[in-house]
């Protein structure tokens, strides 16, 4: 990839990957990091994004790997952390989507990568499995699995939220 072509592809996604990047890792500096990161896999395997039929879609898988490849290390500096304290009427408000998203460390790779599909990219249980290779029951008892944890989140909150 030319200098030319990758200063056109950032100013043309850059928004795009950082935005991604933001709601992924709820850290601005993470996320400019990682949105740097992304245009240096771009810069690399320029030659990949050039046969990609959707430039939006290689340059969000490639935001996700760095985004999950950070929280993964997050997650080994700090395990399991304490949530943070909300107020009593955000515990209750928050919905599923967020609360998985929020705590996206704390899931496998399969279930980070079903919430990222479901609950950022708003993709219908048949989409996923396309992306995925998995069947749509699979990716349905996977939704179902989310939404679990989910629930015990939004427990987990409201009791700490009531124990400060």
């Amino acid at each position: 990839m030319t200098e030319a072509e990758l200063t056109i592809a950032y100013t043309t996604y850059g928004h795009l990957v950082l935005r991604r990047c933001r709601r992924l890792l709820r850290d601005p500096t993470a996320a400019e990091d990682a949105s740097q990161e992304v245009f240096l896999r771009l810069w690399r395997y320029g030659h990949a994004f050039h046969l990609a039929d959707s430039k939006v879609a290689w340059l969000y898988r490639v935001a996700d790997r760095c985004c999950l490849d950070r929280l993964a290390r997050r997650r080994e500096l700090s395990l399991d952390a304490a949530p943070e304290p909300q107020t009593p009427d955000r515990a209750a408000a928050l919905e599923d989507g967020e609360l998985v998203l929020r705590y996206l460390a704390r899931f496998d790779d399969a279930l980070r990568q079903i919430a990222i599909y479901h609950f950022l990219d708003e993709l219908t249980q048949g989409e996923i499995a396309a992306q995925t290779g998995w069947s749509r029951q699979t990716v349905n008892k996977k939704i179902s699995v989310l939404r679990d944890h989910a629930t015990r989140m939004r427990v987990e909150l409201e009791r700490a939220t009531h124990e400060t």
